[in-house]
Order: C-alpha cells, then sequence, then structure tokens
C-alpha cells in the first residue's frame, strides 16, 4: 500500500486524481465545490484567517475554513501530491491550503499543475498570478503549459482531445512523482525547485528519450542543474550508458538515471528544471 496521497485540487485536478484511481491503489483525495471529499463553498471574502498573500479572493479564504479537516486526513501519509489546473481559483487555493496543512504536520508538499492554453485568456491570465503562489508553498513543483500539449501535425485541434490528452499527461506524470517519492530520496533526486516533464514512446528507449527531450511541456532552464530520465522499465547498462551520453551531449548535464519499474516497455519520462518565468512574457 502506497504511503503518498495524491490529492485532486479543482474540477481539472479532480478528474485527473480520478483517472489515477481508476488504474493504481494510491490512496487519494478530492477537494473541489461539490461531489469531492471536501465540498468549498466561496465565502464572501472577509475571513480573518487564511493565506495571507497579495491575492484577496473568495475561494482562497473559503479553503482555510477547511483546514482542520484537510489535517486529518493528510495525517500519517508520508508525502502528499497536490493536483491542479490553475486559473480558476479552486485549484490553486487547495495547493495553497494543502501545503500549509503538510507544512504543520511536517510533511513533504509536492504540486503538480498546469496552465490553461492561449486562447483561454481571462484564466491564463489568473493562472500566471498564481503560479508564484504555489511555487512559493510547494516543496517541488511540476509544471506543464498545455499551448505545449497541442496535438500535433494537426492545423485544426480538437480541444476535447486535447484536454483528453492533457490530463491524461497529467495522470501519468503524477503517478510517477507519487511511485518516486514512495522509492527515492525524492528532494535530493529532485534537487531543483521546478521542472516540467515530457514522456517519449519510440521503439527504442534511446529514441523515447530523444523524443521526450525534444517536446518539453514548459520552456526549460537546465544549466547548472540537473536532468532526471525515467524508463518505464529496467534498462541494460548499455542502454543506460547510451541514454546518459545523448542527454549529456544534448543538454551539458550528466543525468540521474532511475530505473523503471515495469516488466517491459520502451517509453520514458524526463524530468526537467525549469525558471518559472512567464511563458508568455516576450
Amino acid at each position: 500500500m502506497y504511503s503518498a496521497l495524491v490529492v485532486g485540487c479543482g474540477g481539472a485536478g479532480c478528474r485527473v486524481v480520478s483517472r489515477i484511481c481508476a488504474s493504481f491503489d494510491f490512496p487519494a483525495l478530492r477537494i473541489n465545490v461539490s461531489d469531492a471529499d471536501i465540498n468549498v463553498v466561496p465565502d464572501s471574502g472577509n475571513t480573518d484567517v487564511g493565506f495571507k498573500g497579495d491575492r484577496d479572493e473568495a475561494y482562497y479564504h473559503a479553503m482555510f475554513i477547511h483546514n482542520e479537516e484537510i489535517v486529518e486526513k493528510i495525517r500519517g501519509h508520508s508525502t502528499i501530491i497536490g493536483v491542479a489546473a490553475l486559473g480558476g481559483g479552486t485549484g490553486a487555493g487547495a495547493i495553497i491550503a494543502l501545503a500549509q496543512c503538510a507544512r504543520s504536520l511536517d510533511i513533504p508538499f509536492i504540486s503538480v499543475v498546469y496552465l490553461p492554453w492561449k486562447f483561454e485568456t481571462e484564466r491564463r491570465s489568473e493562472a500566471l498570478k498564481e503560479l508564484p503562489d504555489v511555487q512559493k508553498v510547494s516543496d517541488r513543483m511540476f509544471l506543464m503549459d498545455n499551448e505545449s500539449a497541442k496535438e500535433l501535425g494537426e492545423t485544426t485541434i480538437n480541444m476535447g482531445r486535447a484536454l483528453e490528452g492533457a490530463e491524461l499527461l497529467m495522470k501519468h506524470a503524477a503517478v510517477k512523482v507519487a511511485i518516486l517519492a514512495e522509492t527515492t530520496p525524492f528532494l535530493s533526486l529532485m534537487s531543483s525547485r521546478c521542472y516540467t516533464f515530457s514522456y517519449g514512446s519510440e521503439s527504442s528507449l534511446l529514441g523515447s528519450v530523444e523524443q521526450a527531450l525534444a517536446f518539453p511541456l514548459y520552456p526549460t532552464d537546465p544549466v547548472g542543474k540537473k536532468v532526471v530520465i525515467c524508463p518505464d522499465a529496467p534498462a541494460s547498462d548499455l542502454e543506460r550508458e547510451l541514454v546518459v551520453k545523448t542527454v549529456a551531449d544534448r543538454t551539458g548535464l550528466c543525468p540521474d538515471f532511475v530505473q523503471g519499474d515495469l516488466e517491459e516497455g520502451n517509453g520514458a519520462f524526463i524530468f526537467l528544471p525549469i525558471s518559472c518565468r512567464s511563458p508568455d512574457s516576450s
């Protein structure tokens, strides 16, 4: 039984966690405005308790009304992993509340979050405002930009398929992060504060790694930092040596290589450090 807890925050985060629960036996918690383990009703924003940051929104205040309930539900877990789409208020509010509750119990807190597409102008603007707050409270943050996850090679994007694809990427990234948190000295392995990720699936492990390197899901900033490679299945010494050399040649960094735990497969996740500068800045 896993001891890491995955927490869906807001509508999208809850959908991702439901996908996780359908395939894996991670303990889970859902926080949303309805149909969740903890249902949040936004207050008027006049509450005197809660997050004392620059933002003063009803969802932030309302979330902290549930602090005691959140603490009791996360107590005893080794790591808390909050999953959310930013820009809607509920997800970021839950992430911040969770992080502070985890800190009160000395439990590491990891956020796995994504940004809306650029055409979602208002939500994306709000998400970019929320991002520094989420980064600040997370021991480690893993960030995907939906704008980087559009279907490749198509001139017309089917948004239903694109959203499903984004949520599947988030599902697999959150699961990989949760498994690493269970099986490795996680904060030492992921020594940078913020990462993006990418997944490759080709006929060989090297091909998958090269594909993943070519399509990171947020602008990367690897200089002087660490890249982490996670193949799906255990690799031979020769495969590992070839992959490490290729990544070192491409990035200038000697990556960490974490052996996979599946029986077979050539796919690979790569975690790449980022600076969290706005992807929309010129």
